[in-house]
């Protein structure tokens, strides 16, 4: 590559070298000259010199033109080739990056399609993940083609395992599901402050000889009707296009269509198809708890196992046993960064996971 610069730059440029080769040439010729000429004969030498120099360039420039165009023909032929094979490796690597939420939600269904669709294969697809409505207010069509690829390998007789986080019918209840609702739709810099005022409430009530779960209960809505509606005021651009975008439906009679998605509708419309300066927090957990209850129902139906978690993970993930696709929480919990992995080891610990919340349901 140097050894063709170097003739490029030999030919495109000559002002720089050529002109001090021929500057030398000048002087010696004047030196050689200076006593037996007059200064007319030295101004025809001199004249004579640039002359040469000037025709010179003016005969190489379009030469070396032509061979600076082949040239960078040549580069950017070699430039697409290192970028294939690039490509190549990227591709060819067990673990690669493949996007940031929702962008891989197509690539989660591209995976559950080219899983075997056999009777007799024993292998089960694996999914862990915050709630069981995983992107349908991001991407509708992908998660709608999610569902019916669900359906449809379980129709086959494939075991299908799907850890979510569930609202508990305890005195704590949607603890871990209210606090998803909590980074989605809530600034980050005010998460911390819904804490600790959430906490003060709670101690608060307590004095007044309160039942506990009233306590829970009615410091969790005060704190986070307060933080919501400072996201709504602060980020109202935003927070419209989510709802416009959430209020987007899922049932058009497509082929893939299930009354599920008339339900999913329905439930939309009840808390959200109003003035956005009137929906309140309450609105949003409402339809998270009562699509959640939906699909739970859909799942049942087609023999797909659902494990409730209570405890916060820091991954999701879809593994149908040859590859496994998985996402990590970026700077803030909605902007989980997507890898797909064939990696042995991946696998295994996936299995593992889902060893540990069996194990744990069976000790509850």
């Amino acid at each position: 590559m140097q050894r063709y610069t170097k003739k490029i730059n030999h030919l495109i440029i000559p002002n720089q070298k050529r002109c001090t080769f021929a500057k030398k040439i000048f002087i010696n010729k004047l030196n050689s000259n200076i006593m037996q000429n007059s200064f007319r004969e030295k101004l025809k030498v001199a004249r004579t010199i640039f002359k040469g120099i000037y025709e010179s360039i003016v005969i190489l420039s379009p030469f070396g033109l032509i061979l600076s165009i082949a040239f960078f023909m040549i580069q950017t032929k070699e430039s697409e080739e290192l970028v294939d094979n690039l490509t190549h490796i990227e591709q060819s690597l067990s673990t690669r990056h493949i996007g940031i939420f929702p962008d891989y939600l197509d690539k989660i269904n591209k995976l559950l399609y080219d899983t075997p669709r056999n009777q007799g294969d024993s292998s089960k697809i694996v999914i862990f993940q915050d709630v069981l409505f995983y992107g349908a207010f991001y991407n509708g069509n992908a998660f709608k083609e999610m569902i019916h690829q669900l359906a449809e390998l379980s129709s086959n007789g494939k075991h299908i395992v799907i850890a979510y986080y569930d609202n508990n019918n305890d005195m704590r209840k949607g603890r871990m599901f209210r606090e998803v609702v909590q980074e989605s739709w809530m600034r980050q810099q005010d998460l911390k402050k819904l804490s600790n005022e959430r906490r003060e409430l709670i101690e608060s009530l307590r004095k007044e000889n309160e039942s506990r779960s009233v306590v829970f209960r009615v410091a969790d809505s005060i704190a986070n009707e307060k933080y919501f509606a400072i996201y709504c005021k602060n980020e109202y651009k935003e927070y419209s296009t989510r709802i416009e975008r959430i209020l987007r439906p899922l049932y058009n009679e497509t082929k893939h269509d299930y009354q599920l998605f008339l339900k999913i509708d329905n439930i939309k419309n009840k808390y959200l198809n109003k003035p956005v300066n009137t929906i309140a927090y309450d609105d949003i957990y409402n339809v998270y708890y009562e699509v959640t209850e939906e699909l739970k129902s859909f799942f049942e139906v087609h023999n797909i196992q659902l494990i409730p978690l209570n405890e916060y993970l820091t991954m999701s993930c879809w593994s149908n046993g040859e590859r496994v696709l998985f996402a990590f929480p970026g700077k803030y919990a909605a902007d989980e960064i997507g890898f797909i992995s064939s990696d042995v080891a991946i696998l295994r610990y996936i299995d593992t996971m889902l060893e540990g919340v069996e194990n744990s349901n069976k000790e509850d």
